[in-house]
């Protein structure tokens, strides 16, 4: 580091340290909520640690993703607000890494991947559509900004992570981070059914949304999955185990979760996991082994969820019931498939910008939200970027050797396959809890080639360095 950054940064830890210090005194001599004091101090404080150390920031945000509390309130119909952790930390966390960078020149901002093109496309799509709304009065400025800003976020993480990882270790011990909060999770969960009620993700209580815990568990589900089947005969029984009990451990909150949508994303799923597989064989007596059983052990309430969807309603319920392809669906579906076609109407009254982020009703259908809100332009953006996605992640399961990362690679790209089922019926590519994940995992495959590039390299000065004699 050059003489003038070593003097930036000695002047942003002074600036730190007088603002910390004038917190923690004004806080104890005037009237200021401690609360609002605590806050700012922990805020500065975070602000340092992730200036200083990518790692430790992306640390924060695994642990926070799904363990994070939850403040406010959401109705199914999306009205209501919630807060989380998240919401506060991944800006911080963004502004430290944009400081960092600008301190560091030498670090760069952002690494060149082959998705930087088509994030950058659908951001703009978003942006444009957005301000467009916010002009013709469609869009609340406020919201619109905000709302457009947590998208860039999720490519925040993207970016820092593609950044930060160089080596196996560092892939790893993000890999084994990720898992370990799936896996809390997953008992924290559990740990829920007794009440009786759908299950949601920790911290969230009864406006949690149980759809978002059942999408979540699926897409890490899929990398535990990945790497079960793809591991060596040389790995050790204990390794094996654990996982495949992980792989049961998360079953039994994605029934209870009670999600539909996620239920569904199961079957395109599987289908995928089996086609790319080279253990068809296992995956053929263990579907038929759960198909045997399922009648037996499958709980009551599961069974009625699942039965629900299409029962005839009595009353006034029944007028609210819509029909597709002569199959009566339940009240809640029915309101799915009522507000997609009131979308469709007003999508083809702007089909080509759409009407901004925020700038329609709630929505709980992922391609129709966004063809309505961004319009044809941002649509087709949208399906370059999950297209450039699958391919990215396809070539890399086909062209590695090295079996851990060929399990990752496999598992994104069936999960993603799940989540793009997901998304018919929920919002899947814009919740936190599930994109803060997705954009972490894209980057660990993103930078796989790299790494076994370096580590092919490295290999082969090694075995062409000439062996001293005696």
């Amino acid at each position: 580091m050059t003489s003038s950054g070593q003097a930036n940064v000695r002047y942003i830890l002074f600036l730190a340290s007088i603002l910390v210090i004038t917190l923690v005194m004004g806080g104890l001599l005037s009237k200021a909520p401690q609360g609002l004091v605590l806050a700012g101090v922990v805020g500065i404080s975070l602000f340092i640690l992730c200036f200083f150390s990518v790692k430790y920031a992306l640390y924060t945000l695994i642990l926070s993703m799904l363990l994070s509390p939850e403040f406010g309130s959401r109705t199914t119909e999306g009205g209501g607000i919630t807060v989380r952790l998240e919401d506060f930390l991944l800006p911080l966390i963004g502004f430290s890494w944009f400081a960092r960078t600008a301190i560091y020149k030498n670090l760069g901002l952002l690494k060149k991947t082959p998705l930087n093109r088509p994030v950058f496309y659908y951001i703009l799509a978003c942006v444009v559509s957005t301000a467009l709304g916010m002009m013709f009065g469609e869009v609340q400025i406020v919201k619109g900004f905000f709302f457009v800003l947590k998208y860039v976020e999720y490519f925040i993480v993207y970016f820092m992570t593609v950044n930060y990882v160089s080596d196996r270790k560092q892939l790893r011990n993000l890999v084994i981070a990720i898992i370990t909060v799936f896996v809390i999770v997953c008992l924290a969960s559990i740990a829920q059914i007794p009440q009786g009620e759908r299950i949601t993700a920790p911290f969230e209580g009864k406006g949690g949304e149980p759809n978002t815990l059942g999408g979540y568990l699926l897409l890490v589900l899929s990398i535990v999955v990945g790497i079960v089947l793809n591991t060596d005969k040389e790995d050790s029984l204990k390794y094996k185990m654990l996982f495949v009990g992980m792989s049961v451990l998360s079953l039994i909150p994605i029934l209870f979760c009670q999600s539909r949508g996620t239920w569904l994303a199961i079957v395109p799923w599987y289908l995928t996991v089996w086609v790319i597989s080279k253990r068809k064989a296992l995956l053929g007596v263990v579907l038929a082994l759960m198909v045997a059983i399922s009648p037996v052990v499958m709980p009551k309430s599961v069974k009625d969820r699942f039965l629900y969807t299409f029962e005839k309603q009595e009353g006034w319920a029944a007028d609210y019931q819509e029909q597709v392809g002569g199959v009566t669906l339940d009240t809640s579906t029915s309101e799915r498939v009522s507000s997609m076609k009131k979308a469709w109407e007003a999508y083809m009254e702007h089909p080509v910008f759409g009407y901004g982020i925020t700038g329609w009703r709630f929505l709980d259908a992922q391609y129709l939200k966004t063809l309505v809100e961004t319009g044809l332009l941002g649509f087709a953006a949208f399906g370059f970027l999950i297209y450039t996605i699958l391919k990215v992640t396809w070539n890399g399961y086909r062209r590695t050797n090295d079996k851990f990362y060929k399990g990752i690679s496999m598992g994104f790209f069936a999960g993603v396959i799940a989540m793009l089922t997901h998304g018919l019926s929920t919002n899947t590519f814009i919740i936190v809890r599930i994109m803060e994940p997705f954009w972490f995992l894209m980057a660990i495959v993103v930078v796989i080639p790299s790494i076994e590039e370096a580590e092919a390299l490295q290999k082969k000065d090694g075995e062409s360095s000439p062996v001293p004699t005696k």
